[in-house]
This record gives C-alpha cells, structure tokens and sequence, in this order.
C-alpha cells in the first residue's frame, strides 16, 4: 500500500497557471513544483545486500472534473538520501501523474528503492522533488 503524503507535508509548492490553445478544448497549462520529506530506510543486519522498496503519492494542482482534465505527466528526483557503508544505491523506480477520481486533483505516484549490504550498514532516503504539469479545458471566469 502506498504511503500518502498529507498536503500539510507538502513544502516549497509553486504552481503556475498559463492559458494554452489546445489540443481540443485544453484551455489551460498548469505546473506545480514541490517537495516533500519521507522515510525510506534500509538497515540490513548481515553482510548479505537487501532492498526495500515503497510507492509515495501526492496530490498536486487545483480540482477538475472528469470532463476538464486531459493529461498530466511527472517527474522526481531525490532531496535527501545518505548512506554508511561503501556498497548503497537509491532508484526512482517510477513516476506516474494521472487524475484521482475521488480527489479531483491529479495524484502523483513515486516509487523508489533503496539498496544496501554490510553488517551495521544503512542507506535511506528522506525526501523527494516533484514536478507536475498538467493540461486542463477549464471554463473561463
């Protein structure tokens, strides 16, 4: 089950709206950049290599009808990782933007991993980047 991050545990969000002239009746261009911390943590406690794996979601952008939204795509990349040992690796694994019908909103899925061997060894991440854009037909005011 995918770890939700809570709009409060949203840091640093930006958000640009530009009117656009389609495809269709896309009407609109929005960007949204943000961050958040996390917890993804691998101590493994023998010599042997061990991975632990986790999907994060974020809700991003304004709400929207089924019938507004056309299209979105994301992107991720990490703010804070750290290791002790000399064998540790972090992968972004995924990164998936499409509307969330009970939100509204479009819901951003991260899926990374982390990698680690040694006895008494770690490696983590703590946070993460994101950036949104999304494609709208919104109703003019």
């Amino acid at each position: 089950m995918a770890v939700k991050i809570l709009p409060a545990q949203i840091q640093n969000l930006q958000q640009i709206e530009a009117v656009v002239a389609g495809p269709d009746d896309v009407n609109r261009l929005f960007i949204i950049d943000g961050q958040f911390d996390c917890q993804l943590s691998l101590f493994p406690p023998g010599a042997a290599g061990e991975s632990q794996k986790e999907t994060f979601t974020v809700l991003a952008g304004p709400v929207f009808t089924r019938k507004q939204f056309a299209q979105a795509n994301g992107t991720a990349s990490f703010t804070k990782t750290g290791f002790n040992t000399s064998t540790a690796a972090w992968q972004i694994l995924g990164v998936d933007a499409d509307w969330d019908d009970e939100s509204g909103q479009v819901e951003v899925r991260i899926e990374a991993e982390v990698d680690c061997s040694g006895a008494t060894k770690s490696a983590f991440i703590n946070g993460f980047a994101f950036h949104v854009t999304i494609l709208a037909a919104v109703a003019d005011a």
